[in-house]
């Protein structure tokens, strides 16, 4: 789900202020603090003032009204619902699946850090829950947040939860072994893997988008425009769509290029103050010209 499209939730990592980035969009938060009990939620804002006031959060302990009557534990996962659960669910085995997709697709490591999901069986219940804790939030279907220790994501179980719950723990996934992932490919590889597994990486919503946007004339696609982005809250529908073309015209085009985002990202795993993927592709790919028309040409054969 993105910012401004019906298609998808959320967002990655937005401004920092005082040590908390903000990441609107599908309320993607990363928090200075940490939650200091083993079960990752109790006291989840044992927050300063100074903290609390920064990113609009509530003080108040959120044990009291989580999703608890039931658990699960599913590989990395663990999962707390307010409803019955089927430990064999098959979006369960879904997402526990996607651990292995990911680091494979990506060659990334995989992590043994857990990943709270929270579900909600209530709609209302979620946007109260959020409402009350992240009073800053934009309206979203889902969110996933970060803190120094806890990796969680929230989401009502309503309708479209297959395609949240996809997009929100790729985010997990991701930041178990990437914390410090820029914001644009975070959302791309999010959109990328949002989609059911048949689809192999294929957006038929961001690619009809931004098909679109080319026959207006309006758009071209610029991965340094991308770059850029340091706040979710000023990403658009283009933006979103475009963090996708990327990364699937990265991966699925030529061996070349795949191994420059792999080389990337092992970069980024040792150091985040790396070589941007813009440099790397002028070296490999000549002037920045030649991309975008190879880009275009890859969008327009989809």
């Amino acid at each position: 789900m993105t910012f401004f499209s019906p298609w998808y939730c959320f967002a990655a990592i937005a401004s920092i202020v005082f040590g908390i980035s903000f990441l609107p969009g599908c309320a993607h938060t990363m928090l200075a603090t940490g939650w200091p009990n083993e079960t990752g939620m109790k006291d989840i804002f044992e927050t300063t003032e100074r903290i609390s006031m920064a990113a609009g959060l509530s003080t108040l302990s959120m044990a009291d009204d989580l999703p608890d009557d039931t658990e699960r534990s599913v590989g990395q996962l663990r999962i707390h619902s307010d409803f019955p659960l089927a430990g064999q669910h098959r979006l369960i085995r879904e997402l526990d699946t996607m651990r292995t997709t990911i680091s494979q697709e990506l060659d990334i490591p995989v992590s043994d850090e857990p990943i709270h999901l929270y579900l909600f069986n209530d709609p209302a219940d979620y946007q109260a829950f959020v409402q009350r804790h992240f009073p800053r939030f934009p309206g979203r279907r889902a969110c996933f947040i970060e803190t120094d220790t806890t990796l969680a994501i929230f989401a009502p179980w309503q309708g479209r939860i297959a395609e949240d719950l996809r997009h929100e723990t790729t985010h997990g996934y991701l930041h178990a072994v990437l914390p410090g992932i820029p914001l644009w490919l975070d959302e791309g590889l999010a959109e990328f893997f949002e989609v059911p597994q048949p689809a192999n990486g294929f957006h038929q919503g961001h690619t009809d988008h931004l098909t679109g946007r080319l026959l207006e004339g309006t758009w071209q696609p610029r991965i340094e425009r991308l770059e850029e982005l340091e706040d979710a809250a000023v990403m658009s529908q283009d933006h979103y769509a475009e963090a996708w073309c990327w990364v699937h015209w990265l991966l699925r085009t030529t061996p070349q290029r795949r191994q420059l985002i792999e080389d990337y990202l092992h970069d980024l795993r040792r150091d985040t103050v790396t070589m941007p993927l813009s440099a790397r592709l002028r070296e490999l790919e000549g002037p920045p010209a030649a991309t975008t028309r190879a880009v275009r040409e890859h969008l327009e054969s989809l």
